[in-house]
């Protein structure tokens, strides 16, 4: 890995874990309850990982991420996978089956190591 990997997660109160550790790559991490379709931009220009639960990802957002890597979905967002593709962002799901703050984490690890 290159450099400090930047964690935004923009709705983290939709989680429903009660504990998010944190990852033990080097990283920078931001949190937000919650995220307005207006802020989705700003608070990704930065970020080279996305986690959203609800918070749509469209085709104009994503082309001005140009540092965005991978968007990890942990619920219903609905992503441009298509436009992900096209631009090198990975785009995964956290299964269903398994929506702990553990699992997430351990996702992310997996991605950066």
């Amino acid at each position: 890995m290159s450099g400090k990997e930047r964690v935004v997660f923009l709705d983290r109160a939709a989680f429903t874990a009660d504990e998010l550790p944190i990852p033990g790559f080097d990283h920078n991490w931001s949190e937000y309850p919650d995220t307005e379709a207006a802020d989705i931009v700003p608070r990704l220009f930065w970020a080279t990982i996305a986690i959203t639960h609800a918070c749509p990802l469209d085709a104009d957002m994503i082309a001005q991420l140009h540092k965005l890597k991978r968007i990890v979905v942990t619920g219903p967002a609905a992503v441009d996978a298509d436009v992900c593709s096209t631009h090198g962002i990975a785009v995964l799901h956290l299964p269903p089956d398994d929506l702990s703050g553990r699992a997430l984490i351990e996702l992310l690890e997996a991605l950066v190591v």
